[in-house]
């Protein structure tokens, strides 16, 4: 309950805020689409609802969660679908002037295809436009239509949480107390610890490990390569991963004086795992913070010596600084994938098993 009210729903309000911004930004970047201030405004707008949304990644659970997870209503996808993603489809919809819809392919849609639209300016020779096309007008059409969308889900999941609206807010809070979709506190408990992987698979194994050459389970990453890197065209990777690993300690400690899983831990008299994870996070935010370059890429680029690479990341310290990040993070999730999910008995989602990274 206090998760749901002190953590989850006030991520979805701010992203809800911030989507509305980023729509009238992207209409007025339309609106002229040589006007650098317009382009600029709409840049910045997105840079503040893609960090919001990192947020929203690491709970995306009930509503925003896939329609075979309790609750679920596929929301996520349809604002940001990350890792698909297909430039190609972007444009040709784009040149075509389609609409964008719930039926539009994931990969050509959210906030993804937004970051290509408004951040790469040259023509994509695997797909050019037809003989007329306006290609500047004709992408900030699709980026506006696009952002539109994103606001109407953005408003759709708020809402679906709110308690004057959909109510989700109680079922969560009354898992197994009379919730129609969480039986027990422990399947509530489970559908958390499923979408706190996202830090695991995602944050650590696709946007840092695969990026820097490291490699993960499921992934072909062989050497750096900046193209790896969550956002290549707007090259904002380092707000993204600092906003999914804050949220996760978020969830982990509660916020505004109410409960987190850390409480559970301490009831249980497993303070020292709460102590030592905590230490972990804290580790790895700070690296963020104070060794990784405001541009994630940069650091991947300078990765110049495989074996380096691999020494920072088994240290956690040192050079390549995007390779002792890796380690850091690592050192985290291997204590909540081991330590805790067995202390508090969470489910693991089907993608982590077998896991040796």
């Amino acid at each position: 309950a206090d998760l749901g009210t002190s953590v989850i729903l006030p991520a979805l309000r701010v992203f809800a805020t911030e989507a509305a911004e980023l729509e009238t930004a992207m209409a007025a970047h339309a609106a002229d689409p040589a006007d650098a201030a317009a382009r600029q405004a709409a840049q910045a707008a997105w840079a503040e609802a893609i960090a919001q949304f990192q947020r929203v990644e690491v709970v995306a659970v009930g509503p925003a969660a896939p329609s075979d997870a309790p609750g679920g209503q596929d929301l996520r996808d349809l604002i940001y679908a990350y890792p698909a993603f297909n430039a190609c489809a972007v444009d040709r919809s784009a040149y075509a002037g389609d609409p964008v819809t719930a039926s539009t392919r994931i990969d050509a849609m959210g906030l993804g295809a937004i970051e290509y639209l408004l951040y790469f300016d040259g023509s994509n020779s695997a797909c050019p436009p037809d003989s007329g096309v306006d290609v500047a007008q004709s992408r900030a059409d699709y980026a506006a239509a696009v952002a539109a969308f994103i606001a109407a889900r953005a408003e759709e999941l708020r809402d679906a949480w709110e308690a004057s609206e959909g109510n989700f807010i109680a079922q969560w809070s009354q898992a197994g107390a009379g919730s129609d979709v969480y039986m027990t506190p422990q399947d509530a408990l489970d559908a958390l610890s499923t979408s706190l992987f996202y830090v695991e698979k995602e944050t650590k194994d696709r946007k840092i490990a695969c990026p820097t050459g490291i490699g993960a389970t499921g992934l072909v990453c062989s050497g750096n390569d900046v193209s790896r890197v969550e956002h290549p065209y707007a090259r904002a990777s380092t707000p993204s991963l600092r906003a999914n690993v804050q949220m996760f300690r978020d969830v982990f400690t509660g916020l505004a004086g109410g409960m987190g899983m850390n409480d559970l831990l301490a009831g249980i008299d497993r303070q020292d795992i709460v102590d030592k994870l905590l230490a972990r996070l804290d580790v790895t935010l700070d690296q963020i913070d104070t060794q990784i370059d405001p541009d994630f890429e940069t650091e991947v680029e300078a990765i110049n010596d495989s074996t380096a690479c691999t020494n920072a990341s088994a240290n956690a310290t040192g050079e390549p600084a995007a390779c002792a990040l890796h380690g850091a993070i690592q050192d985290a999730m291997d204590t909540f994938r081991t330590e805790v999910v067995s202390a508090l008995s969470l489910a693991t989602p089907d993608r982590a098993a077998g896991d040796n990274d």
